[in-house]
C-alpha cells in the first residue's frame, strides 16, 4: 500500500470512528463517550476519539496503565457499570477539571480473539439501563467490527495490488535489448526485492563444472561465490530435472550446492534457466524465513527467471544450441560476467567477512609455445589450463575468467588471509608437471600471477583491473630479470 493511499484510508477510518462514537453518545444521552485502545506492549490506554457536551474536559492521548482507573478493567469481557464515589473516586476522572459532572460510567469492551483490545467509556448523570440500551450497544459493536474489518481488508487489498504492480514493473525491466549478463543481473536484483532476509545466486557452467558466479547485491555471504555444485544438492537436482525445486532446510539439509557450504537455513527455491531446451544456469533464491515463500511469491520468482530466459534466447540468433552462453571457447567465464561479479564483490569489500582476491594469470614462455605449437594445440592448452586453474580442484572457492588469449582473470574467495597464498602454491606445484594435450604431446610451461585484495567498497572495476594488470606486469618483469 503506497503512503498516500495508506494515509487516506487511515484518515477516513478515523473520521468514521469519530462519527460512530458521536452517534453512540447521542443515542444513549451520555454526557461524554471516550474510545481507548488497550496497548499491552507499551502498557498504555491510547485515546482514539471522544465526543462530549461538557466544557470542563481535557483528554490525554496516552495514559499509562497504572495512571488510569481502567487498568482494573482491561481484562473485562462484559459490559460493566461503575458509580462515581462508590466504585471509584471522582479524582480518578482526571480528564475533568474544577468538578466532575457525571455520576455513572458504563464500560463497553471490544473483544478480539479472546482479548480485550479496546474499551468504550460512556459517562452519564443518570444510570443507563443495560437491557434498554442492549440494541444500541449491539449496533455499536457491529459497526465498530465492520469498520475495523473493512479497513484491514482494504489495507491488504492495496498491499496486494502494490505487490503485483511492483512485479509487473520488475518484468518490464528485463529487456531483450540488454546483454545476456545484464539480463541476469537485472533479474536477480528484482528477485532480491521479494526476499527481505535472503538473496539470489546464479550458478553457471564453466571450467567443466557448475559454479556460483554471481550474487545479488544484498545477498549474504553464503553460499559463497565460486562454490562448485555437488550431487545430492538442490542445484544439482533442479538441473537434472529441468524444473523448479523448493525446499525448507532442516538442520542444514538439503544442501543448496555442496557439503562445503555453511548456513543453509530457512528455505530455497532453485529455478533452472532453460534456453532452447538446454540448461545454461540455475538460480537459487533463498531466505532465512520460509514464510516469505508464499505461492504468489514463488510464482513471481519463477516467472522472473522464465522471462529472463526468453529475453536471452531472443538475441542468440544462429548460436549453436550446444555452446555455453556464459563462457569462452576455453571454458573460462566471459568478461561481462566476471566484471559484473567483481563489481558486486567490490561493493561488499570491507563490510563482509568473505575476502576476495582478483587477479590475472599468463604463461611465462608464451613466445616459445606460439612458435612451436599449432593453433589447435594452443587452444587445447588454454582449455587444459582453465581446468587446471579451477580453484575447486584444490579445495578453494573461486572461478577463472577470460580476458584475452593466454591471459586469464580470476576471482578467489575465502575467510582466511592465507587463502590466496595457499592457492598460488598449489597452482605452481601442479604447473611443475608437464601438461598432456591429449594426442600424446606434452607441454612444459609456467605461469605468472598478479593479484589485488579487494579492501574498499569505494573502488571501481576499472581501477581494480588496472591494479591487477600492473601487479602482473611487475611479476613478469621480476621473473624476467631473475632469469
Amino acid at each position: 500500500m503506497n503512503i498516500r493511499r495508506e494515509e487516506k484510508a487511515l484518515l477516513e477510518f478515523k473520521h468514521i470512528m469519530d462519527d460512530v462514537v458521536h452517534l453512540l453518545r447521542k443515542s444513549t444521552g451520555a454526557g461524554t463517550v471516550c474510545f481507548y485502545w488497550v496497548n499491552r506492549v507499551r502498557k498504555q490506554f491510547v485515546l482514539e476519539t471522544n465526543s462530549t457536551t461538557m466544557s470542563n474536559v481535557m483528554f490525554q492521548d496516552r495514559i499509562n496503565f497504572d495512571n488510569s482507573f481502567l487498568d482494573s478493567f482491561k481484562e473485562m469481557g462484559t459490559v460493566t457499570q461503575l458509580k462515581v464515589g462508590e466504585d471509584l473516586d471522582e479524582s480518578e476522572l482526571r480528564h475533568y477539571y474544577d468538578f466532575v459532572p457525571v455520576k455513572y460510567l458504563t464500560l463497553l469492551p471490544f473483544v478480539n480473539n479472546g482479548e480485550t483490545v479496546a474499551i468504550t467509556v460512556l459517562e452519564t448523570e443518570e444510570k443507563l439501563s443495560i437491557p434498554e440500551c442492549e440494541e444500541i450497544f449491539s449496533a455499536y459493536r457491529n459497526a465498530l467490527l465492520n469498520v475495523l474489518n473493512t479497513y484491514l481488508e482494504l489495507t491488504d487489498l492495496y498491499e496486494s495490488q502494490q505487490e503485483w504492480t511492483n512485479y509487473e514493473n520488475s518484468l518490464n525491466l528485463i529487456s531483450p535489448k540488454l546483454h545476456r549478463v545484464e539480463i541476469l543481473d537485472v533479474m536477480i536484483e528484482e528477485m532480491q526485492k521479494l526476499l527481505p532476509g535472503g538473496g539470489v545466486s546464479v550458478v553457471a557452467r564453466g571450467m567443466e563444472s557448475w559454479i556460483t558466479v554471481l550474487r545479488s547485491s544484498k545477498a549474504p555471504d553464503t553460499p559463497v561465490l565460486g562454490l562448485t555444485v555437488e550431487e545430492k544438492s538442490m542445484a544439482y537436482d533442479a538441473l537434472q530435472k529441468g524444473e523448479p525445486l523448493f525446499s525448507i532446510h532442516f538442520n542444514q539439509n538439503p544442501r543448496r550446492l555442496s557439503t562445503a557450504e555453511h548456513g543453509a537455513e530457512g528455505a530455497t527455491l532453485a529455478v533452472p534457466v532453460l534456453i532452447s531446451d538446454r540448461r545454461h544456469a540455475v538460480i537459487l533464491a533463498y531466505d532465512k524465513n520460509p514464510l516469505v515463500f508464499s505461492e504468489s511469491t514463488k510464482h513471481q520468482l519463477k516467472n522472473l527467471v522464465r522471462t529472463a530466459s526468453l529475453a536471452i534466447q531472443v538475441n542468440l540468433g544462429k548460436m549453436s544450441v550446444h555452446q555455453d552462453l556464459f563462457t569462452s571457447e576455453y571454458g573460462s567465464f566471459i568478461p561481462d560476467l566476471w566484471e559484473k561479479s567483481l563489481k558486486k564483490q567490490i561493493q561488499k569489500a570491507g563490510t563482509s567477512k568473505e575476502k576476495t582476491w582478483f587477479g590475472f594469470i599468463t604463461l611465462d614462455n608464451l613466445p616459445e609455445l606460439r612458435s612451436r605449437l599449432r593453433l589447435e594445440d594452443l587452444k587445447q592448452l588454454q582449455r587444459m589450463l582453465v581446468r587446471i586453474l579451477n580453484p575447486s580442484r584444490m579445495g578453494f572457492t573461486g572461478f577463472i575468467g577470460f580476458n584475452s588469449d593466454y591471459v586469464f582473470s580470476y576471482l578467489l574467495t575465502g575467510h582466511s588471509e592465507n587463502v590466496h597464498g595457499e592457492w598460488k602454491k598449489n597452482v605452481e606445484k601442479i604447473m611443475e608437471k608437464e601438461i598432456e594435450l591429449g594426442d600424446g604431446q606434452k607441454v612444459k610451461t609456467g605461469i605468472q600471477i598478479g593479484s589485488v585484495l579487494l579492501d574498499s567498497p569505494e573502488s571501481e572495476v576499472h581501477e581494480v583491473t588496472t591494479l591487477a594488470k600492473k601487479a602482473l606486469s611487475e611479476t613478469v618483469k621480476e621473473n624476467t630479470t631473475m632469469d
